[in-house]
């Protein structure tokens, strides 16, 4: 125990010598100094305020901001030029969020899952967003986190045809010992893909399902963001 806190303890030195060495870069602007500075989540905190979902009042249903401003860079940046780090805000985000709408971790959810992306992204990116943002919340919410999903269509969303894409991916569940469980994604449209998704986790016993996203569409804009979204899948 003594040898794994010091461990931990190098660890955290070295992380911070290197970012002394080679300091971070903001995920929105590229600012220097940090992966989401302080004038992004200033901003950030203001779009937050301001924002009112229209979609749906669902109280299984956590979503953090309308999918645009500030936030939308961030997410961008994490996904499209490697700023990992950025999942430690947005999962924070996501985690305060679920509190604030009163899921009581420990009692509505036993542990926290995530909506896999298709294999040749993961290969691209090199890892998997929402998994990064779904470890976050676990994390900050005190719960495990378990990989209960497989992807099992090998074809891109852009590659689909509409009526595929609104029929969602196909998935597998994975049989777990939990039966509550938050489910975590990074964008939401047509609602699809989290359809597809918690219907694989019921298949596979999961009773109760709390879906959460940093961001999605208004209803009356899906059809505008749809494209986005695909790039975003």
């Amino acid at each position: 125990m003594v040898w794994s806190s010091s461990l931990l303890q190098l660890l955290h030195v070295g992380a911070r010598a290197l970012d002394l060495l080679c300091p971070p870069t903001c995920a929105a602007c590229g600012s220097v100094g940090a992966e989401v500075c302080r004038s992004c989540r200033c901003s950030i905190v203001e779009e937050l305020r301001t924002y009112r979902l229209s979609r749906s009042a669902d109280p299984n249903c956590t979503i953090v901001s309308e999918f645009g401003g500030r936030v939308r860079d961030v997410l961008s940046g994490m996904k499209f030029k490697n700023h990992r780090g950025a999942a430690r805000y947005l999962g924070g985000l996501v985690a305060r969020k679920l509190i604030s709408d009163g899921v009581v971790p420990g009692v509505d959810v036993q542990a926290v899952t995530w909506v896999p992306t298709t294999a040749r992204r993961r290969r691209d990116r090199g890892f998997d967003p929402s998994e990064l943002m779904a470890r976050i919340v676990g994390a900050q919410l005190g719960l495990p986190v378990v990989r209960m999903l497989d992807r099992v269509d090998s074809g891109e969303q852009k590659s689909r045809s509409r009526i595929e894409r609104l029929n969602g991916p196909g998935f597998r569940g994975r049989r777990t010992r939990f039966d509550r469980v938050v489910l975590i994604d990074d964008v939401v449209t047509t609602g699809a893909t989290m359809a597809a998704a918690s219907g694989a986790l019921r298949t596979a016993g999961i009773s109760h399902i709390h879906s959460a996203a940093v961001t999605a569409t208004p209803r009356r804009r899906v059809e505008t963001f749809q494209s986005d979204r695909e790039q975003y899948s």
